[in-house]
């Protein structure tokens, strides 16, 4: 409960124009209910003055409901105007609200999310809280202001009757709540999961289609995704079968309420002429109440699925960046083309991991030096370029950059001095141009010129060669890329990010041996000015590196040029010699 008092917190901004609808409701739901009283008042008495033959005056009671109908008409309209306005805006809000906390998040507050979960939840979920203003927050409080007021009136006919009415249908309701909330817990809860598992196969589904086609296994997801929205449709049919339920059951509080007034009426009212308009008056009123009162069947099996989706909302936006960057600028600035490192005695584990990953390891890397990081899978080599870019702070043991600890650095000036070739390159379904430029798309210093320039340099110029040029749409509805092109992509990316520092990370994993020639041969000539960090398995590579450090379970267990280590024939020799048996290469 208390994560919707969270989202309510929210509405404060809006609560003028909330307030405005609220009132705009209560407005048609009074102009509801004189229609329908005054249209059965003049049909009864048009019937009882004809049969006393006594003309009466029937012009200004029609004009009376013209009045209101027109009344009715436009506060109707202005109701869904303002309520879908108001839906608009709290929805736009939240989800504004929800993209803020997450972008300044980090690996380890992903450990539990996957891109469908957060997708699904800026859409569904947030939706569902839709309900909270729509279906909750506006209806009820109209609906009861409507049914005071009409009570209020009632009063003035019979005290007694009224507070029966009232005891009767408030009780009724209250009960009513309680049994449809605990009855729809747990449909609330599984629809949510079967909804989020469907919604994850799916995108699954068709992101990877294409792998799935080739191991065979297009059958076995397709099965389990039929599963998953069979077991969905029994859920929306259990909800719909409450819904029935929760209509039927107001219809029949409002079936004793009528009763009571009828049996009231002809015990104490039968003979009393004036009285009778008044009956009529009240059983229109509560027939018409009784319509108003249908919608709100469908609010209360609906609220354990808003409060679910409300917790998981909460729990998103309440995570505290693990990471917490500086952001004051301490005398921290873009060196030019200088960057040294002094990784001092780190160790890392990943949270609730208590194994480390990596164990006390210390680098010194000069300015322009060029180094790379070997070993076998898993020893903690990405983790350790993970740990230079922030994503990760060391569990133990301090990094330097340029003689300033790491955790002294502000967010922008650490982005800048620092560009990353990741193995896995991301093209985005946007233009060439933005896909270059990335966070520098409005960077007036970037002309088309300069842009033409690097294209033309990492050999990607067939992509220009069109009629769009740097318009040309990439991704999904548009050109895809290759392995190759994808990593001189990354390698223009890098150019124009212009970082000091050169993180890459498995270059040419993948490429053919042509393809990663070209792309070695690319790479050393354009960061040759650049300290170059690489890890990589490819021997080509290593061969022409500065230095080697060669890490094993965590640790740096040698280091030195390519020679001097397979001379030393020690665990580096071993390795080079098994990946020349293994891929049958050349040293």
């Amino acid at each position: 409960m208390l994560c919707l008092l969270y989202f309510l917190k929210n509405y404060k901004k809006y609560i003028k124009i909330l307030f405005f609808g609220i009132i705009i409701t209560i407005i048609t739901n009074l102009m509801t209910i004189f229609l329908s009283v005054i249209s059965g008042w003049l049909l009864t008495s048009t019937f009882f003055f004809t049969l006393t033959n006594i003309s009466y005056n029937y012009i200004v009671p029609s004009a009376i409901i013209r009045l209101i109908s027109i009344i009715k008409t436009f506060t109707k309209y202005f109701e869904k105007i303002i309520k879908h306005d108001n839906t608009l805006r709290l929805l736009k809000n939240l989800r504004i609200i929800i993209l803020r906390k997450i972008f300044p998040l980090y690996p380890s507050n992903f450990k539990y999310l996957n891109n469908s979960n957060i997708l699904n939840t800026l859409i569904s979920d947030i939706e569902i809280l839709d309900y909270l203003y729509i279906q909750i927050i506006s209806p009820i409080i109209s609906l009861f202001i409507t049914t005071i007021i009409l009570l209020i009136n009632l009063s003035f006919f019979c005290f007694i009757l009224s507070i029966i009415l009232f005891l009767i249908l408030f009780f009724s309701l209250l009960l009513y709540t309680i049994y449809f909330y605990n009855l729809s817990k747990p449909i609330g809860k599984n629809n949510i999961y079967f909804r989020n598992e469907y919604y994850f196969y799916m995108s699954n589904y068709l992101y990877y289609q294409t792998e799935y086609r080739i191991f065979e296994g297009i059958n076995i997801i397709r099965k389990k995704i039929n599963f998953l929205e069979i077991q969905w449709q029994k859920i929306q049919y259990k909800k719909n079968n409450y819904n029935s339920q929760s209509q039927s059951i107001i219809i029949i509080i409002n079936g004793i309420n009528i009763l009571i007034l009828l049996i009231y009426s002809n015990l104490y009212l039968f003979n009393n002429f004036n009285s009778k308009f008044y009956f009529l008056s009240f059983l229109l009123c509560l027939i018409t109440l009784s319509n108003m009162l249908l919608p709100i069947g469908n609010i209360f099996h609906n609220i354990s699925e808003i409060l679910l989706s409300a917790k998981k909302i909460f729990m998103i936006i309440h995570q505290k960046p693990t990471i917490n960057f500086l952001k004051i600028n301490k005398c921290l600035k873009k060196y030019n083309n200088n960057i040294i490192i002094n990784i001092k005695n780190i160790s890392f584990h990943y949270p609730q991991q208590p194994l480390l990953i990596l164990k006390n390891l210390s680098l010194f890397i000069n300015n322009n030096e060029k180094i790379a990081i070997t070993g076998h899978n898993g020893c903690g080599k990405s983790t350790l370029l993970m740990l230079l870019t922030r994503a990760w702070d060391p569990t133990k043991g301090i990094i330097y950059l340029n003689n300033i600890n790491l955790k002294l650095w502000n967010l922008p000036s650490l982005r800048k001095n620092i560009s990353v070739i990741n193995q896995r390159v991301y093209l985005f379904s946007d233009t060439l141009k933005n896909n270059l430029l990335l966070d520098k798309q409005n960077d007036c210093n970037i002309d088309y010129k300069y842009l033409i320039k690097i294209i033309n340099l990492v050999g990607l110029n067939k992509l220009i060669n069109n009629s769009q040029g740097l318009e040309l749409w990439m991704g999904e509805g548009g050109r895809s890329l290759s392995g190759g092109e994808l990593k001189r992509l990354a390698i223009a990316r890098a150019i124009l990010h212009n970082g000091n520092l050169i993180l890459l990370d498995e270059p040419t994993e993948g490429l053919d041996h042509i393809t990663s020639y070209n792309i070695l041969k690319l790479i050393f000539s354009i960061f040759k000015k650049k300290t170059i960090i690489i890890i990589t398995h490819n021997i080509n590579i290593i061969k022409k590196m500065d230095c080697i450090y060669f890490m094993d379970n965590g640790y740096f267990v040698e280091k030195g040029h390519h020679n001097y280590l397979v001379n030393k024939k020690g665990k580096y020799w071993n390795y080079i010699k098994n990946n020349i048996e293994n891929n049958k290469d050349g040293i």
